[in-house]
């Protein structure tokens, strides 16, 4: 028999066999073979008590925050600084072509500000040039 460790909201801690372990955490569910290989093709990370699996995001609204300004921060660092903190490249630059990173660095910003952040947020798109 196959079995799945998971917490008290199903979230799969890992998976368990009576044919290789002695012993089976609890709390666990009892799978199918095949449900255990739908899980494991499908990489579930939620396993409901009949067996069935689902992918869910299991982050805290402060880790999603955390992941979101953390990926706007490299951004901003990777992308824009090298930029816009470099009078050389910037002088480089139209005036028109100059707005256009300031108004995509203001819309970086601007991100967490988003209705529904930081579970749906859109990235703003990058200037071309």
């Amino acid at each position: 028999m196959k079995y799945a460790h998971v917490t008290k909201g199903n979230k799969l801690l890992g998976w368990y066999t009576d044919e290789i372990h002695d012993e089976i955490p609890t709390p666990n569910i009892q799978v199918t073979d095949d449900q255990w290989q739908v899980a494991l093709e499908n990489n579930y990370n939620k396993i409901n008590s009949d067996g069935t699996g689902s992918t869910e995001d299991f982050r805290t609204e402060a880790e999603k925050v955390e992941e979101a300004r953390g990926i706007r921060n490299d951004i901003l660092n990777t992308t824009l600084d090298p930029i816009v903190s470099n009078p050389l490249r910037w002088a480089e630059l139209t005036s028109e072509q100059q707005a256009a990173w300031a108004t995509y660095r203001q819309a970086l910003l601007d991100v967490p500000q988003q209705a529904g952040f930081p579970k749906t947020h859109t990235w703003p798109q990058e200037p071309s040039a």
